[in-house]
């Protein structure tokens, strides 16, 4: 059998995002705020499970801490409590179109985490479809919600939730990602939640009780929680036995490979990103809500004199950043111009200060979803960030996260169907790729 490459199914999709030229939705964050997140890109987050038979292998050690009874992973190796917690959706592979339940004797547990609205997990699905169906009975796959990308990720975790009263989940869950159209555009809206029930033959009385009362509400929020905890940056994101996929297969070829090694008890062993690529990631930076014009010719890198050889601006562009070295964090960006950014302070090349205050206060975004990283922060290929210095509860963020640019996807070639960018003249040095 011919597998079709993941890029093709991308490219049939309305909207890539990638992390280091690898197709996925990127969501860097380590702090979920839902008043923020109206509007903002979606990752498909959304692998919910059910009851699981068999533990997670367990190779290194974790450390405990209170939350809701979890444990803070350590390392590479996360905790079953976290990844597969009781009343998770889980199937042991699909057999004549029909799923199966866990199956206790499964060689491997694959968790996902995924959102509704995320384009990236709808193309994905395909391809666990696939995985599970040629592995059928021996991987147990479980999809954990990881709904952030707006009301109606919420929304629609919560409806797969309640199909799975009806044991349902995973014919609504496949229902949901081929009928994306948008992102809290109404597809998701109640109404259509109750439609796609009907559809799928359940009790529609059921099933409408269910989403109207907020049973799983709780559920859906402990999920995204859970996928905190475990380190997602990213949607979708996969664990195979507890240790997370760090670079997301581009193919099926790669994620069989991936499954099969970890079946035969093999290192689970991925390409190591490369130090020499050239990404994107678009940024705006507002000090009480005045925008810091980065266009400014100071702030430009000019061939063979760039302000920093892997992280720099040009071309007169001060709202898309290019990246040619991976692990570069904002620290190095703001250093080049001459600005210094932490947790607490935003200093201007001029030496102005923005400091936190009782009334004022550093806030950073990334991708719509709050980030306490600040300068540590490693900027992926396709991010959207913003800075933003001001009142404690700024009535304008909502505002300032809506003007940062969307041109990282044209320039990092992930959205043909918007065209192609500009001639650019490649600025770098040795060890990057714009060294011809």
């Amino acid at each position: 059998m011919v597998y079709t490459p993941l890029t093709q199914v991308f490219n049939s999709r309305k909207r890539l995002y990638t992390r280091n030229s690898r197709l996925l939705c990127k969501l860097a964050f380590l702090e979920y705020n839902s008043f923020i997140m109206k509007d903002i890109i979606r990752h498909n987050f959304v692998f919910i499970a059910g009851i699981i038979a068999t533990a997670v292998i367990i190779i290194g050690g974790v450390y405990l801490f209170g939350n809701n009874g979890s444990t803070k992973p350590n390392g590479k190796q996360i905790s079953n409590d976290i990844l597969v917690p009781k009343g998770s959706n889980i199937t042991s592979g699909i057999v004549n179109g029909k799923y199966l339940p866990a199956d206790s004797s499964a060689q491997l547990t694959l968790v996902e985490f995924g959102d509704y609205q995320c384009p990236a997990c709808g193309a994905y699905s395909p391809l666990t479809k696939q995985l599970i169906t040629e592995f059928s009975g021996k991987i147990n796959y479980v999809f954990r919600g990881f709904s952030f990308i707006g009301p109606e990720s919420l929304k629609s975790a919560e409806a797969a939730d309640c199909a799975s009263d009806q044991n349902k989940f995973w014919e609504y869950h496949d229902y949901l990602y081929t009928h994306q159209n948008g992102e809290n555009k109404g597809t998701f809206a109640d109404v259509n939640l109750k439609s796609f029930a009907n559809i799928l033959g359940m009790d529609s009385k059921t099933f409408d009780k269910c989403l109207d009362s907020g049973k799983y509400k709780n559920q859906v929020d402990n999920s995204t929680n859970d996928g905190k905890l475990a380190g997602v940056n990213s949607t979708p994101s996969f664990f195979i036995n507890g240790v997370k996929m760090e670079n997301i297969p581009g193919s099926y070829d790669e994620f069989k490979k991936l499954i099969q090694n970890a079946m035969n008890k093999s290192p689970i062993v991925q390409g190591t990103p490369t130090t020499a690529y050239h990404g994107h990631f678009d940024i705006k930076v507002y000090l009480n809500d005045t925008r810091v014009n980065l266009g400014l010719a100071k702030y430009q890198s000019k061939e063979p004199k760039e302000l920093d050889p892997y992280i720099h601006l040009h071309d007169g562009n001060g709202n898309l950043v290019h990246l040619h070295k991976t692990e570069t964090t904002l620290n190095q960006f703001f250093n080049s111009l001459k600005m210094n950014f932490t947790e607490n302070c935003f200093i201007l090349d001029g030496g102005k200060k923005s400091c936190n205050s009782e009334s004022s206060s550093l806030k950073m975004y990334v991708n719509g979803v709050a980030n306490t990283q600040y300068q540590n922060y490693v900027p992926q290929d396709l991010d959207r960030i913003l800075i933003s210095f001001g009142p404690v509860n700024d009535k304008n963020l909502t505002t300032q996260i809506n003007s940062v640019t969307d041109l990282s996807c044209i320039y990092s070639l992930r959205c043909p169907e918007r065209g192609k960018p500009p001639s650019e003249n490649c600025v770098g040095g040795v060890g990057t790729d714009c060294t011809d």
